[in-house]
């Protein structure tokens, strides 16, 4: 083992923030994205699992708002951000519209809250057969309800990424929004690369390139 495996596993093992120089491309990824917010910031993150992004985030901004719809992990992710007073975590999926839809996922087969569920339907890596019926809303009308402008969103939201970010656009909300970082699930969604280059050619027509980040790790 090298040395900086075995000085990562130190100061893991004594929970000790690792020095900048023993993380992964990963890891300095993500924490150059944290650090970009500060104390009077508000942060959305879509898509937040267990809250592993919004407890990173909450150590630093004033408020986020962490959505995650599916009910057995939206569980673990309660509990996960419980210590964190400025995380207010809803279980909601994020769509172009108020209302209900259908969210499909698959079992983890573990004791690990599952991962990947999709309001997609043509996800190639899920079969469709588990699925609950999730309250959907609208990201503009959410920001627009907010006292607070948005410093930064970030969106994993497993195939509507690009009808979200087209949304954000098209209703002008972002005049209130700092910077978008956005995962990109092309290669497991059919038919998305259409979107993606749709959205790609507007973001470029109205100079929003430095706004939008599509590499979220």
């Amino acid at each position: 083992m090298g040395i900086k495996k075995k000085l990562r596993k130190i100061f893991k093992k004594r929970g000790i923030q690792l020095p900048y120089i023993l993380m992964t491309g990963e890891e300095k990824y993500l924490h150059k994205v944290v650090n970009s917010v500060g104390s009077n910031n508000v942060v959305i993150d879509l898509g937040a699992h267990v809250g592993k992004i919004s407890r990173m985030f909450a150590k630093r901004a004033k408020t986020v708002y962490a959505f995650e719809p599916n009910p057995e992990t939206f569980k673990v992710l309660k509990e996960r951000v419980a210590a964190y007073p400025n995380i207010v975590a809803m279980q909601k999926a994020v769509s172009d519209r108020d209302g209900t839809a259908t969210l499909y996922f698959d079992p983890s087969g573990s004791d690990r809250p599952t991962e990947g569920s999709t309001l997609a339907e043509a996800k190639r890596d899920v079969t469709y057969q588990n699925s609950f019926e999730v309250e959907t809303f609208s990201l503009p009308g959410f920001i627009e309800g907010l006292e607070d402008d948005v410093k930064l969103i970030k969106i994993d939201i497993e195939g509507l990424e690009y009808r979200v970010v087209n949304d954000l656009i098209d209703s002008g909300v972002m005049a209130r929004v700092g910077m978008v970082y956005v995962e990109d699930h092309c290669f497991v969604v059919e038919g998305l690369e259409a979107e993606r280059d749709a959205t790609l050619e507007k973001i470029r027509k109205l100079g929003l390139e430095d706004r939008f980040r599509f590499d979220w790790p």
